[in-house]
């Protein structure tokens, strides 16, 4: 649930005051969202032409929107500020009881003895025995089921807000890179995603459009099984992408992008390279570390991947042959070899 709406409890009719009864309605909700805020978006209270003047007086005392409002709205703080749920403390309403449920009160030396007497009398039962309240129990339990479910739900409408802007913005500045692109499929028919670290000038391009630009690419891409293989080859510290963006990307995409990704294959790292994706993947993100494969030669990619399945960028397929050798002859010609 993302939002609710509420009648307006008091009425001419039961004879409740309006205004202690408007100080009860706000200030429960008030108490309520600072515990549970965070899985209610919107609180809409519905009133009539009776109740609105005293509702607009009041809810900026609950709901300032500056220091001054909430300044300017302290005269009107009601005596009795209600319990931690904002409801209101009736004394002559409270259950009282018994130091000794059931012993007489002029027996002094009972008294003097204290609760070690034979308390056979008083009964088992929970509230007896004084047991912890079930019922909050139950409800913790609840509220933690709860709070879960509503951490799923928050991320799922903060990726839609991603993906909606992704849709939105001109991002073709970002296509133009030709930095991510789809290719064929491996060897088990998984689509095949190719990242070109050259082509990211880090230091150039606005970083949140880049991201956006991942989500609208991907989106259709994750439903499925997929892989992706990431070309390192000659890149410099300009191409680098820094551990903070990658774990922002990471926690922004929707769960399938995790699910459906079955392998990274990271081609041409260097030692410093292995360095960082071995920390990145040990400490800040989990379940990531077992599907990146590092890839010294093309030679190695080609057995999860035909050659025919990829499209290289000419640089690559050059520095390969001028480090490993050329393995196939089916490699498009280039001028510089």
């Amino acid at each position: 649930m993302s939002s609710v709406g509420f009648c307006v409890i008091n009425s001419a009719k039961r004879g409740y005051p309006l205004e202690d009864a408007t100080h009860i309605a706000l200030r429960t909700v008030r108490r309520f969202l600072e515990i549970h805020g965070e899985t209610i978006e919107k609180v809409v209270f519905a009133v009539s032409e009776l109740e609105e003047a005293t509702y607009q007086k009041l809810l900026p005392l609950y709901f300032p929107r500056s220091l001054k409002e909430e300044g300017r709205s302290l005269p009107y703080l009601p005596a009795d500020i209600g319990n931690a749920e904002g409801e209101p403390v009736v004394p002559e309403r409270q259950i009282r009881i018994s130091e000794k449920p059931g012993a007489p009160e002029d027996d002094q030396e009972e008294e003097e003895e204290g609760l070690g007497a034979d308390l056979s009398f008083i009964g088992s039962h929970a509230f007896a025995r004084m047991e912890g309240d079930i019922d909050k129990q139950r409800r913790l339990i609840l509220q933690g089921q709860l709070s879960e479910a509503a951490l799923q739900k928050q991320h799922q409408r903060n990726y839609n807000r991603w993906l909606c802007q992704a849709r939105s913005e001109d991002l073709s500045d970002i296509a133009s890179l030709k930095a991510l692109y789809q290719t064929g499929v491996d060897n088990c028919g998984r689509t095949v995603m190719v990242v070109v670290g050259r082509n990211i000038p880090v230091t150039l391009i606005d970083m949140d459009k880049a991201l956006l630009y991942f989500i609208h690419v991907m989106d259709h891409i994750a439903v499925k099984e997929y892989v992706l293989v990431y070309f390192h080859t000659l890149t410099s510290e300009y191409n680098h992408l820094d551990s903070d963006f990658l774990k922002k990307l990471y926690d922004v995409v929707d769960v399938k992008y995790k699910r459906n990704l079955k392998a990274v294959y990271f081609v041409h790292p260097t030692f410093r390279s292995k360095v960082s994706t071995w920390f990145f993947t040990t400490f800040s993100v989990s379940g990531l570390k077992d599907k990146v494969h590092h890839v010294d030669s093309l030679h190695q990619l080609f057995s999860a991947i035909s050659p025919e399945q990829i499209d290289f960028p000419p640089f690559v397929l050059e520095y390969d042959a001028r480090e490993n050798g050329p393995y196939y002859t089916s490699y498009p010609p280039s001028p510089d070899l």
